[in-house]
């Protein structure tokens, strides 16, 4: 009986969990120090869970990162002591990344461009994987993340210029932590508006990518409709954050609703917060909440 007919006696799912596009494209692998191995993230079913739940799960368990699934990436099967062994692995997008912390199943995670990590990864049916994976139907996918200013404090007690008041300690905080969330996930510009409050939100994620923080009006406070779809419109299909203000953002997701993004999450716009929104290569499809982390 061939490997393909036999019963499968542990089910498992997993992540090829991508980022980039082209020649830059890189996937997430991981060691584990039990069998001194390199390895796509990935784990077996717990009872009751689908497969793409349960590979959502064991990827944010093995590397601290929040992704969704843009597609499938294909089936292993080989044996193991309890017999036949299926994982069924999806093609993902980081949305949110957690500090690694190296435990007793997996010790180091690595982003690698895919001819490295196929030179890398310790099984033949994980390179076979990789080589059959549509990285280009993968990459075509990208998020938008639209960040509301960190804490900085109260309006009405500022006496200079309300453009020049600036983040208390606590936004400057919750404006570390954020960058450590957003800054290994395949971001590529930082937009602001030009209000320091919200430049100094995302200072710390573009001094960590080596970018500029790019000013503009579209994200500033009274911006209209019309400056609001342009924005849209321009960082479409391209993974980018932009922090804007109390009134923009929700203009910003009245026009995504208009163009019939899904929305994953009640509407919110705390400070701090992030709605990250998806884009499949023609549209924005989904919308997702995130509030903000306690730094």
């Amino acid at each position: 009986m061939s490997p393909r007919t036999q019963k499968v006696a542990v089910r498992a799912s997993g992540g090829v969990v991508v980022r980039g596009a082209g020649p830059t494209t890189e996937v997430v692998v991981v060691h584990r120090p039990r069998y001194d191995d390199w390895t796509l993230p990935k784990g077996k079913d717990d009872p009751g869970e689908s497969g793409r739940q349960a590979a959502l799960r064991e990827v944010w368990e093995e590397t601290g990162l929040r992704c969704r699934i843009v597609g499938e990436a294909g089936t292993t099967r080989y044996a193991v002591s309890a017999g036949p062994k299926e994982v069924r692995y999806f093609a993902m997008r980081a949305y949110r990344a957690a500090p690694f912390v190296p435990n007793d199943e997996v010790d180091e995670v690595r982003w690698m461009g895919v001819k490295k990590a196929r030179k890398q990864l310790s099984y033949d049916y994980d390179r076979k994987l990789l080589g059959d994976l549509d990285f280009g139907a993968a990459t075509v996918h990208s998020d938008l993340h639209l960040v509301r200013h960190t804490a900085a404090g109260d309006r009405s007690r500022w006496k200079g210029p309300d453009e020049e008041r600036p983040l208390t300690k606590k936004g400057e905080a919750q404006a570390r932590t954020l960058a450590e969330e957003l800054a290994g996930i395949g971001v590529t510009r930082v937009l602001s508006s030009r209000y320091l409050r919200c430049v100094q939100t995302v200072d710390p994620l573009a001094r960590h990518l080596d970018v500029k923080v790019e000013d503009h009006e579209g994200l500033a406070e009274g911006a209209g409709r019309k400056a609001v779809a342009s924005v849209l419109a321009e960082v479409a299909g391209t993974t980018t954050v932009l922090c804007s203000h109390g009134d923009v953002i929700p203009a910003m997701l009245e026009q995504l609703a208009r163009q019939g993004t899904k929305f994953l999450s009640p509407l919110a716009c705390q400070k701090g917060s992030t709605w990250s929104i998806a884009h499949d290569g023609k549209n924005f499809i989904e919308a997702r909440y995130l509030p903000p982390s306690e730094p």
